[in-house]
């Protein structure tokens, strides 16, 4: 479609070239007139045009699931909405869509509550050029220039908005993660850039298919952890650029100097700040007008970066996605519950020596964990969260052997949970 491809290539430009010269104004001027205008096409805000953003409520998913209808314009109940999802989720094919074009999106639903969300197709080309042009190395381009790139994505579910990418110039494949990954391997030779979830991306690197020297590596929609990071680029040669996405947008993209910048030239980021560093962001996205995200709070645990990014580009960056609100686990303290951030359990895990790979799950007062290596690793985890309880000034948790949990192929792989 070539009005489609032009729309995809404008975006683009104006992502790559023309708004980091006018980064500040031209979002100033796309929130005011996304408040003003598109604001009331949802009944919930019905009444609230042109306020100010502060002055709006804060929701969060559930709020939204709770009346779907009244947070997209054209009214389309949760139930619509789920039945065009779950019949794709049942035939594997993601092409259906609404009355007016619309794209139904499902998540996978990390924190026990599925995401929906509506996408035009307008919308859909907007954010493949935004996502092309924050995303694509200059080592992608000069591949472009010569023929068509070609993207493999690995996602338990296909979009349109996916579909999106595909064009002349980009050759878009997606790999469907409810089938073994193995049985894709054939498939990746001649791959340029290669997009999984960081927990296959490993798993394709310690398959070491012949004929895959992909020019880029982009991790996607789970946590990537500091210990896949150094699997996946020893094995290909080149750092794993990250996309953090959600239900509510694209949030954030990596740049070269290894921070993630918000995405913040098309949404507001309000931190909701835990401490002097992490945050829960409240998200506001000003270029979505079919599925409104205004004041949106997500669980997500935000490291901000220290000052101005050095590869040069604006807005805010931060150093990690540390995980969710329920990858936080506890311990007692005599203040109170003592929250135990997933970087710091992390590091004391890696404190324990070679492990393999490990589960952790807190179940109350009881930490149960798992480990692919020998079993005295459990009890060198144990000691470790000792020390680590002590720093904290809290008391440690009883620390019991498990066996290794059973993980769908296509679900988020959780390193760390907390379950009650």
């Amino acid at each position: 479609m070539p009005g489609s491809q032009a729309a995809v290539a404008a975006s683009f430009a104006r992502e790559r070239w023309l708004l980091p010269g006018v980064y500040d104004a031209a979002r100033a001027r796309a929130l005011e007139r996304f408040l003003r205008e598109d604001l009331p096409r949802a009944s919930f805000y019905a009444g609230l045009a042109g306020r100010p953003l502060g002055d709006l409520p804060v929701v969060d998913k559930r709020t939204v699931l709770a009346d779907f209808a009244a947070f997209n314009r054209y009214g389309i109940t949760l139930e619509q909405a789920l039945a065009v999802a779950e019949a794709a989720e049942r035939s594997r094919d993601f092409t259906a869509t609404l009355p007016g074009g619309v794209t139904v999106g499902l998540s996978s639903g990390t924190t026990g509550t599925r995401g929906v969300f509506l996408v035009s197709e307008q919308e859909s080309r907007l954010w493949a050029g935004i996502l092309l042009g924050q995303m694509m190395a200059p080592a992608s381009l000069r591949v472009l220039a010569r023929r068509p790139l070609r993207v493999a994505l690995f996602l338990r579910a296909n979009s349109n908005l996916y579909e999106t990418l595909d064009s002349r110039r980009v050759a878009f494949s997606w790999h469907d993660l409810t089938v073994p990954v193995e049985d894709h391997l054939p498939d990746l030779p001649g791959t340029d850039v290669l997009v999984a979830p960081a927990s296959v991306l490993r798993r394709i690197a310690a398959s070491k298919p012949a004929g895959l020297r992909p020019i880029q590596v982009i991790s996607v929609a789970e946590t990537l952890d500091p210990e896949d990071e150094a699997v996946i680029r020893g094995s290909f040669g080149l750092p794993v650029e990250q996309i953090y996405q959600a239900t509510e947008g694209l949030l954030a993209v990596s740049c070269p100097a290894g921070r993630l910048h918000l995405n913040e030239g098309h949404v507001h980021i309000e931190p909701e700040w835990i401490d002097h560093r992490r945050f829960h962001p409240v998200v506001t996205d000003f270029t979505r007008t079919t599925q409104l995200v205004v004041r949106h709070r997500l669980d997500d645990v935000l490291l901000a970066a220290p000052g101005p990014c050095p590869c040069g580009r604006p807005g805010r960056s931060i150093a990690a996605v540390l995980g969710r609100a329920d990858d936080v686990l506890t311990l007692a303290g005599d203040g109170g519950a003592v929250p135990v951030w997933p970087d710091a359990l992390r590091h004391a895990v890696a404190l324990a020596g070679e492990l393999g790979d490990y589960r952790i799950e807190q179940h109350g007062d009881e930490w149960r964990v798992a480990v692919t290596g020998l079993p005295a690793g459990i009890s060198r985890v144990g000691v470790e969260i000792e020390r680590l309880a002590e720093r904290l000034r809290a008391r440690p948790p009883v620390v019991v052997p498990m066996g290794w949990p059973v993980e769908a192929p296509d679900q988020k792989r959780r390193r760390i949970r907390r379950v009650s």
